[in-house]
């Protein structure tokens, strides 16, 4: 049986009077292109540690996926953003990259004119990094074991896979896991638009 993500290929050759088969695989790429946008962001490095930390816990793709889910619960409202940002105002920043999309960019920059708007966030704290300090302060099931998913989780792989996992980490019934379908986290008002 071939690996997952190859097909297997048969050569003849001929040696002599007998045929030899020859076996090998063929890896077909099968991941779709990416619908996410890459954006550096500045975060103090124990907020990257706790996005890593996550993102290993609950079985997710990569730490670009644990802010992801950050910026969802946050933009749905299942968390609250502090207009100090909650941090503890460490100055050891990283800025790494991670991916996001296009909606959820929006978003971001929304939050970002909103605050230019209301001129009243004293804060030097980035959006990012008030999105993760309401993040860490909620319990972990609210932020990444519940699902916010674009489509609907019947027609989303990704979603689907996520209910396995959530059925696992938090030993709950299929029937038992939340979640928010066909979600549109620029439909709040948020000022991404």
């Amino acid at each position: 049986r071939p690996p997952a993500g190859c097909r297997r290929r048969h050569s003849f050759y001929c040696c002599g009077s007998s045929v030899v088969v020859v076996n090998y695989y063929l890896v077909i790429n099968n991941m779709k292109k990416s619908s996410y946008v890459p954006k550096a962001m500045n975060l103090a490095s124990h907020q990257w540690h706790w996005l890593e930390d996550m993102a290993s816990k609950y079985k997710l793709s990569s730490t670009s996926k644990a802010m992801r889910c950050c910026i969802n619960c946050v933009a749905l409202g299942d968390a609250q953003m502090e207009s100090d940002g909650g941090c503890c105002g460490c100055n050891n920043t990283i800025t790494k990259e991670v991916e996001l999309s296009t909606e959820q960019l929006a978003w971001v920059e929304g939050q970002y004119n909103q605050c230019d708007d209301d001129n009243n966030d004293d804060s030097t704290l980035s959006i990012e990094q008030k999105v993760v300090s309401a993040c860490m302060k909620l319990d972990e099931y609210t932020v990444f074991g519940i699902i916010r998913c674009k489509s609907s989780v019947a027609k989303c792989e990704g979603a689907q896979e996520a209910v396995e996992n959530i059925q696992q980490q938090f030993s709950v019934e299929k029937d038992e896991v939340v979640t928010k379908e066909n979600i549109d986290i620029c439909a709040k008002n948020c000022g991404c638009e």
